[in-house]
């Protein structure tokens, strides 16, 4: 199998990347263009500003991945095509690959909510209807994405890196400097916020790792503290290294599961989430995570698990095993992908 993949690469801790691995590993030959950004330019945020207002502006593609599609295309012929969030790969680019290569599969995946305009662009939304196939981890968009010309679109669960969330043996600097009783790390959002600023009221230690508006809370109680953003190795380690690892859902996305459902129990964290039926389908609850569906119950249970050390790292070992038996991994995942679109050429 030859593939060609298209995504944003440039950071280790990048999921897209990781998406890339698996793909590498389910493969004979791989190809890959770099489609992000080291950073957005002041004409990429002017076109998604005025596309937010319902202006139809396309994205500038600021690093030439159609025109290298293109050239790929024109010298290789690849099984697949796959494009990691393809915001900035256009419509002429899709119609080039199958006109040069008609039997070659085009696939969309993006960890976004692609049914909602802040995630979409005016040439995502003009490629829609000429993806063989989109993958996406929100089940609960499928018809939307169909009423958007969606041909073929396929639920999957979110996916961790076997390579990059693992348990790592922590020295004790590492639990002083990213651990703590009570963690998340993240980016502001303001049910979040009120959640853990309610088990900050109620005496509970909080680490939190984020930018952004956490900057606003620092020095505002003894029981917060806020720390920058952490990625690559550092962001695993801290997923383990908190006794409670907090797993909060983006509310603008309505999500039900994210990367951190499987990213916490995947390093050896103890998830304590929120209760939606995805994540009571992935994980046993009591068992293999904990979940919560009120401030108060989120209180009640760090209060509980953070004196019962037993059964919070029985619990954590559980949710390991179970990333690990269930197929949560990137490769696996990635695997049953290609598996569906083989079986319908």
């Amino acid at each position: 199998m030859k593939i060609l993949s298209i995504g944003w690469f440039r950071s280790l801790s990048s999921t897209s990347l990781h998406r890339h691995w698996a793909l590498q590993n389910n493969s004979d030959t791989i190809d890959k263009i770099e489609a992000g950004l080291p950073n957005i330019n002041l004409w990429h945020r002017i076109a998604y500003h005025l596309f937010q207002k319902g202006i139809p502006i396309k994205l500038p593609d600021g690093t030439n991945a159609n025109k290298k599609i293109k050239e790929l295309v024109s010298h290789n012929t690849y099984d697949i095509v796959w494009i990691d969030k393809g915001v900035t790969i256009n419509k002429s680019t899709l119609t080039f690959i199958k006109c040069k290569s008609p039997k070659t599969s085009i696939i969309s995946y993006s960890p976004d909510n692609m049914a909602l305009r802040h995630n979409q662009s005016l040439n995502y939304l003009q490629c829609i209807p000429h993806y063989d196939y989109i993958f996406t981890n929100k089940s609960y968009i499928l018809n939307e994405m169909k009423n958007l010309g969606a041909k073929n679109i396929k639920f999957i669960d979110n996916m961790y890196e076997d390579s990059f969330h693992f348990p790592r043996i922590l020295a004790d600097i590492d639990i002083k400097r990213l651990g703590g009783e009570v963690g998340f790390v993240g980016s502001w959002e303001k049910e979040r916020c009120e959640s853990i600023l309610f088990l900050v009221k109620n005496n509970i230690p909080v680490k939190v790792f984020g930018d952004g508006k956490w900057n606003n809370y620092k020095g505002t109680s003894p029981y917060l503290t806020i720390l920058p953003a952490i990625f690559s190795e550092d962001y695993s380690k801290a997923l383990q290294a908190f006794k409670i690892s907090l797993c909060f859902l983006r509310k603008k996305n309505y999500d039900q599961q994210t990367t951190r459902t499987m990213e916490i129990p995947a390093c050896g964290g103890f998830m304590l989430a929120e209760r939606t039926n995805e994540h009571l389908n992935l994980f046993e609850e009591g068992k293999e995570a904990v979940y919560f569906s009120s401030n108060k119950e989120l209180l009640e249970h760090c209060k509980y698990y953070l004196i019962n050390e037993d059964e919070r790292k029985k619990i954590a070992l559980a949710g390991l095993e179970r990333c690990q038996t269930s197929g949560y991994s990137n490769n696996k995942s990635i695997k049953k992908m290609l598996d569906i679109i083989a079986a319908n050429g």
